[in-house]
């Protein structure tokens, strides 16, 4: 009983001491930097959405999201982390005004080849709720994307484009999107 004693007095001093050498980063290691709540608003053209509804059909990405950029030795960017309950993925129609879409919290996280420069590989993994549009007609779940970096944002923090799927798993609406979206966008 009193080795326990002592093994518990040991653990709880090295814990009180900050984990001794097993907690510590090392010397030479750069921080990870942090970012809350940064606003964004993407809005790209849908051509295929816009072929089958037969008026102009937007993505759009918008609200706030939380950053965290995560480097190597060398300080160098290897990995990014987003959240952001509060973001929204819809489809919009500027002819009409309507728009059609839902809350998507998810996480994405981007491993970087290339250290985030501009024109650089990356791989993205998208995990969560991406979109809702009707009962069953839903995208949720993992998918995992090649990706290239195409832009900075005033922050520095690498804006990606996704340009291959690599994998999914999960629930993913199969059925034809143009048959749910477009009678929700049409006129009045």
């Amino acid at each position: 009983m009193k080795r326990r004693i002592g093994l518990l007095v040991s653990l709880v001093a090295l814990v009180a001491l900050g984990g001794g050498l097993l907690g510590a980063a090392p010397a030479w290691a750069t921080p990870p930097k942090q970012f809350h709540q940064v606003p964004f608003n993407f809005s790209i053209p849908d051509d295929a959405l816009t072929a089958a509804c037969g008026f102009d059909v937007f993505d759009v990405l918008a609200g706030n999201i939380d950053t965290t950029l995560f480097y190597d030795q060398s300080g160098t960017l290897i990995r990014e982390i987003d959240t952001g309950p509060s973001i929204t993925l819809s489809f919009f129609a500027p002819s009409t005004g309507k728009s059609i879409g839902s809350r998507s919290p998810a996480v994405l996280i981007t491993d970087y080849t290339g250290g985030g420069a501009l024109g650089t590989a990356a791989v993205a993994s998208l995990t969560g709720l991406s979109q809702r549009l009707a009962p069953g007609v839903m995208f949720t779940g993992n998918e995992v994307f090649d990706a290239v970096v195409v832009d900075h944002s005033p922050e520095g923090i690498p804006i990606i484009e996704f340009t291959n799927m690599i994998s999914q798993s999960g629930n993913f609406f199969s059925g034809d999107l143009a048959s749910v979206v477009c009678p929700a966008l049409s006129g009045p």
